[in-house]
């Protein structure tokens, strides 16, 4: 077959492993053609063959089942283009925000776990991270925005955005799909203006089934059709589809989503072939289709071995009130709204009667607002009102009018009763067990659901302290809280005459913040009532009993709070050492416990960053004191120490970081602060009134007192169940890297609640919903609407799901249970192990009703087309409910087969020949030796060998970022003075993408001063502010190519303020001379007589920093603009320099009220009112450019060594400079300096 683009080629999976490593976890691992059903394996073909296909004809479909890293295979092939043309335009399409957020996610794994090596394309040499710089435009005018700054390779934005290119009056005029159509035809043009006639290199579009549906005359339809342009015409030059559903309702939703991409009648040429035949034919020319198989015991298994469904029926028995009310409902519902059973308008799930009885929870309000996510909602057909809400509200009514009580929904007891452990104490139950997904279709049903599960766990939780404090479950104090539903005022009347106070050489312990509240998620009617005890709520009395002993297990003044410290070596080791009282300085034991543990790792950089310049703690310890997690290292199993052995040896910072997360989710989300009160209550119960003032000994005591409780206890297992997946949960699921232990867990503390809810109300917590449930911690139980439905992973510690309201067709159906139906998560581990081993989906339904008769009917006809849809060949799922004259429904429904070693045939699968690899080639940049045998070689030449000092940095691993450190010695009055200058590479991917190839940076950076250093200059007199200005303005004049940064995060560090120089560095093949000697000798030269200079200012000689006093700094803090308005600074002509000296450069001036602006365009909360200051913190978020105070505002300004400036040293620059500059004004604002 002739090659659509020659300049792509074709590729093998052996190429494709060569550069991708799907089997992160092995390093060494490679595919191999005869082991080729490992899951590994089928994505390196996956992306061999969807590359090829792409090569071929333009357009590929990847219809892969759910849970096979379709979005990784997708990142394979946009990895491989960057390889091959490091400037090539990537446009992902994800249906929403979210989906959005998740493949930046992906992305960044994916290049940091997956990505061989660094090869200046794709995977940066400095840290590891992604070359392409990928940008968030969540509204297609923002798209455009952002595509002709040209600071971006990865274009993400949403499927949602389509329908809302009609604002405002527009929409109340008709004909909206024309406008869609004729907006989107000016956007796409805008694009191509800006992209060329290809357009994109590649556009992506995900969950690409949200776009079948081509009849109805919707606006996204409309709009997404001439987005993406005709044959000739395309918006991109390759377009890749990804949905697990490409037949979701009907057949001919594969012509559908393919026909925005491919003219139909190419492929049927006489117009002959029927739906199945045309449908077939695209399947084979375009798609990939592949069967899941999961690695278990005894094997590889497909769905077919462990999906295992359940009928959950709930009826009438004992409620005769409440099945006279269904009756009367179901009789009118027929009646009334004139529904037969074998009406089409009666779709599945779309009664609200299925769901409740037409009543909202207490204090329950109407929160939509229109915005993005409620139109998710409405997409997917979830409801706030149906056809039968009035009919229920009426009933309702007449019902409590008569009776004075409402009418109960038998399903909510059926689902709550499942989602409750019958006990937290159950040696045989794993936390795993706890973990619900439940979906709804009707949007206040979540909030229902949510409330009653949590006033369900309250009983649970609230037994626990009752049994503590001794009483009987029957007394009348204990049923006078439960009927004031465990209320914070009832918990106190039931605490007095309890003599429990220890009173201990502690100060009181205050409220968490400054206004002596605690954040908590909205919506408190729906919390549990137990866990907002353990919170301060100044609005509702300050703080409980279980509040204060929650304090002392947080306060670092408490020495309770040691307890949940980790060891000192984060085995089993102890502490001996404190902080103790010092005027009105309290002891301090927490950090004190992380001052001996961060000075063990031996690095200054990180004491400091913790700590400041704190001095080791002085107050030692009667005895070594332990913590819980020495006590419960030896009751872990084998492997868990293994993984903490390992930690404590090779990884310090990760084992900080899970520190920091256990203790978040212990104290916050999880029962087991209930645990911690009811021993702590227990210990104080048992001193029987003694007061004990000697707190060591309070401590040592309560240890002694709960050692016997550990085994079995919830903290043992919480300890257990966290570590095991902690792995799996940083930068798979959330935002927060393995060894990033300084970032706090904040979103834990959120989670207060055993259960919550996800729909389009609730938005902005929806990805603190997402980790949470990934974890052992709370939510045990998520209820949801079709918002988590598609594109999110939940499957980490959950293999229970709920269809508590009916999916609307099998693709929805099948979309939901893949939410947990993936690899590497609690599924896949239970398949490993030798007893239950299935993935449990539940259908509740109301017995001998209406809602059973849909259930049954949707079961029946989803088995029928089960296998249709494994083909991508479903023929017609309409949403009306179609009854069956079955009667037992449930044979249906499926059960696991038993396993065998048939193989599973794939419908489409990847298949190669012989002309795969023989025409793709990768880019041509310098290897790594190449580029730091040249930087070393120009560092060695500046420095004096018999003078100066210079070493080689060699840092861990297949990155560096500090590469040298030089010391040039300084004459000055007759002495040499030291002037520690650090080489360090740096990498800005905004930067980097505004050419085609990748720039890297060398910076110079010297330090002058740590935060204490500067503050006693400041305050030594007044006016030295204004002296120290005048001081930099001066050596600006001097020397044009230094600037002073602040960094606020390295206060602790002499390179809180420092001087640098950035030169930007080429990798394309033969550039890598640009950067020349005589270039690098005048940074060193005005770097080193700039920073020795303000040095002496400001220290009047007392410091002269030498090499070993001095380390390195983080990387450069390149800050991502908050909008997108952006604008030329000379409409897009070449920049004029302008001589200085013996040097070029660039500059404009920006008004008296550009700092305000800044402030607003940048996420730079700690930018000071002090413009001169400012532009210190500027310079730091800021490469190469340098910010300075004039008369008149701010001036930003470029310059660069004269005398060898290469044509791609200044066309980066140029771009770069009216980046910056244009992003930090308003239109019509900026001038170029003369």
């Amino acid at each position: 077959m002739t090659l659509r683009d020659q300049d792509w080629g074709l590729l093998s999976p052996e190429v494709v492993s060569d550069s991708i490593n799907f089997e992160g976890r092995h390093p060494d691992w490679r595919y191999a053609s005869d082991n080729r059903e490992s899951m590994a394996a089928k994505q390196t073909e996956g992306v061999a063959y969807l590359w090829n296909l792409l090569s071929r004809n333009g357009v590929a479909l990847l219809a892969d089942e759910v849970g096979m890293g379709k979005t990784f295979q997708a990142l394979g092939v946009a990895a491989l283009l960057w390889k091959m043309k490091p400037g090539s335009k990537v446009l992902v399409m994800a249906p929403n925000r979210e989906i959005c957020r998740h493949w930046r996610r992906e992305f960044e794994t994916f290049v940091h776990r997956h990505y061989r090596e660094p090869d200046h394309c794709v995977r940066n040499f400095v840290d590891g991270g992604p070359i392409p710089s990928a940008r968030m435009c969540f509204k297609l005018d923002e798209l455009v925005e952002t595509v002709e700054q040209g600071a971006g390779h990865l274009f993400l934005t949403t499927i949602t955005a389509l329908s809302g290119l009609v604002k405002g009056e527009d929409k109340g005029e008709g004909d909206l799909p024309g406008k869609a159509r004729r907006a989107a035809n000016q956007i796409r043009r805008r694009l191509k203006t800006t992209l060329g006639d290809d357009g994109f290199d590649l556009v992506i579009v995900d969950e690409a089934h949200y776009l079948r549906n081509l009849d109805g005359g919707s606006q996204r339809v409309a709009a997404a059709r001439a987005l993406f342009g005709d044959e000739g015409n395309r918006l991109g030059k390759h377009n890749l589809l990804l949905t697990a559903t490409p037949s979701h309702t009907r057949l001919s939703n594969v012509q559908g989503i393919l026909s925005y991409f491919v003219d139909l009648q190419d492929v049927d040429l006489d117009g002959k072939m029927n739906e199945s035949e045309l449908a077939k034919s695209l399947l084979q020319r375009y798609g990939l289709r592949r069967l899941r198989l999961m690695e278990g015991a005894g094997g590889l298994h497909s769905k077919l071995h462990y999906r295992h469904e359940k009928p959950v029926s709930s009826g009438f028995e004992n409620l005769p009130n409440g099945e006279m009310f269904f009756a009367l409902y179901q009789k009118r519902l027929v009646s009334d709204l004139k529904k037969k059973k074998e009406g089409r308008s009666l779709m599945y799930g779309y009664l609200e009667g299925f769901e409740s009885m037409g009543r909202r929870p207490e204090g329950d309000v109407d929160k939509s607002d229109g915005s993005e996510s409620d139109i998710e909602d409405a997409y997917k057909e979830d409801f706030s009102k149906a056809k039968d809400t009035e009919l229920l509200k009426r009933l309702t009514q007449d019902y409590f009018d008569t009776l004075n009580s409402f009418p109960d929904h038998p399903k909510y007891g059926a689902i709550v009763g499942q989602c409750l452990p019958v006990s937290f104490y159950d040696d045989q139950k794993c936390l795993t067990d706890d973990k619900h997904l439940i979906f709804v279709r009707r949007i206040p049903s979540v909030r229902e659901l949510t409330q009653r599960i949590n006033a369900r766990y309250d009983r649970l939780l609230a037994a626990q302290i009752v049994q503590a404090l001794g009483l009987e479950w029957n007394d009348e104090r204990v049923q006078k809280w439960e009927r004031q539903q465990w209320s914070r005022e009832g918990f106190k009347s039931l605490l007095s005459g309890f003599d429990q106070d220890i009173e201990l050489e502690e100060a009181y312990l205050e409220d968490e913040d400054e206004d002596g509240s605690e954040v908590t998620d909205d919506s408190d009617y729906l919390s549990s009532r137990i866990a907002e005890l353990f919170v301060v709520k100044k609005e509702l009395g300050g703080q409980t009993d279980c509040a204060n002993v929650r304090l002392r297990f947080v306060k670092p003044e408490s020495l309770f709070s040691l307890f949940l410290e980790p060891s000192s070596d984060y085995l089993d080791s102890g502490y001996r050492a404190f902080y103790p009282q010092e005027g009105s300085r309290r002891p301090d034991y927490g950090n004190a416990a992380m001052f001996t543990r961060i000075s063990a790792w031996r690095s200054s950089v990180a004491l400091k960053s913790a700590l400041g310049s704190r001095e080791p703690p002085s107050a030692k310890y009667d005895n070594e004191l332990k913590t819980a997690w020495a006590l419960v290292y030896p009751l872990l199993k084998s492997e868990s120490r293994s993984k903490l052995d390992s930690w404590s040896k090779n990884d310090r910072e990760v084992a900080e970081n899970f520190a920091n997360y256990l203790k978040a989710g212990m104290l916050y989300a999880s029962p087991v602060i209930v645990e911690l009160y009811c021993w702590f209550v227990q210990f104080r119960l048992k001193q029987k009134g003694r007061k004990e003032r000697d707190v060591q000994l309070a401590y040592r005591n309560f240890v002694k007192w709960v050692t016997p409780k550990l085994s079995g206890s919830l903290l043992l297992k919480y300890f257990e169940s966290a570590l095991n997946s902690f792995e799996a949960l940083c930068g798979k699921i959330v935002d927060h890297g393995l060894r990033e232990w300084q970032r706090d867990w904040t979103s834990l503390k959120r989670l207060t609640s055993p259960a919550w809810y996800a729909s389009g109300e609730n938005s902005e917590g929806r990805q603190r919903l997402i980790l949470g449930f990934n974890t052992p911690f709370y939510p045990n139980v998520l209820v949801s609407t079709s918002v988590l439905q598609e594109g999110v992973n939940l499957h980490i510690q959950c293999y229970q799901v709920h269809h508590y309201g009916l999916a609307g067709s099998p693709g929805d159906n099948e979309q939901r249970v893949g939410r947990l139906d993936r690899l590497f998560g609690c599924v896949n581990r239970r398949l490993k192990s030798a007893t239950d081993r299935d993935l449990q989906i539940h259908y509740p339904y109301l017995q001998s009703s209406i809602d059973e008769d849909q259930v049954g009917s949707f079961i029946e006809r989803k088995h029928r087309v089960e296998e249709q849809m494994d083909a991508c060949l479903q023929v017609g799922f309409d949403k009306s409910v179609h009854l069956s004259s079955v009667e037992d429904w449930t044979q249906f429904l499926r059960t696991p087969q038993k396993r065998d070693d048939a193989p599973v045939k794939d419908p489409y699968p990847a298949t190669f020949g012989d002309s795969c690899s023989v025409s793709y080639r990768p880019y041509a940049v310098h290897d790594n030796d190449q580029i730091f045998s040249w930087l070393e070689s120009l560092v060695k030449k500046v420095v004096n060998p018999d003078t100066d000092y210079f070493k080689v940095i060699d840092e861990e691993g297949d990155t560096r970022h500090t590469l040298y450190l030089v010391d040039p010695k300084i004459a000055r009055d007759g002495v040499y003075r030291h002037q520690p200058i650090f080489v360090n590479l740096e990498f800005s991917p905004e930067m980097s993408a505004l050419i085609p190839d990748t720039a890297y940076l060398v910076s110079l950076v010297s330090p002058i001063a740590n935060k204490s250093g500067l503050a006693r200059f400041l305050n030594y007199s007044d006016g030295l502010l204004g002296e120290l200005k005048e001081k930099i303005a001066a050596l600006n004049e001097q020397y044009a190519l230094p600037k002073l940064t602040l960094d606020e995060k390295s206060d602790n560090s002499y390179l809180y303020l420092a001087a640098r120089i950035d030169l930007p560095l080429f990798v394309k093949e033969g550039t890598l001379q640009n950067l020349s000697l005589h270039e690098v000798q005048m940074a060193f030269d005005q770097l080193k007589a700039f920073s020795d200079e303000l040095e002496l200012f400001i220290h009047e000689g007392a410091q002269d920093l030498e090499p070993g006093e001095a380390a390195s700094s983080g990387h450069l803090m390149a800050s991502d603009f908050l909008d997108v308005d952006h604008r030329k600074v000379r409409g897009g002509k070449r920049l004029v320099w302008h001589k200085y000296g013996p040097t070029v450069g660039l500059s404009v001036d920006l008004d008296t009220d550009a700092l305000g602006f800044v402030r607003d365009r940048l996420d730079l909360a700690e930018i000071p009112a002090d413009s001169g200051m400012a532009t210190l913190i500027l310079n730091q978020h800021f490469p190469m450019v340098r910010f300075s105070q004039n008369e008149d505002g701010l001036e930003v300004g470029l310059n660069y060594p004269a005398g060898d400036l290469q044509e791609e040293e200044s066309g980066l620059m140029e771009l770069w400079f009216e980046y910056v500059a244009s992003g930090l004004r308003p239109a019509g604002k900026i001038v170029q300096g003369a």
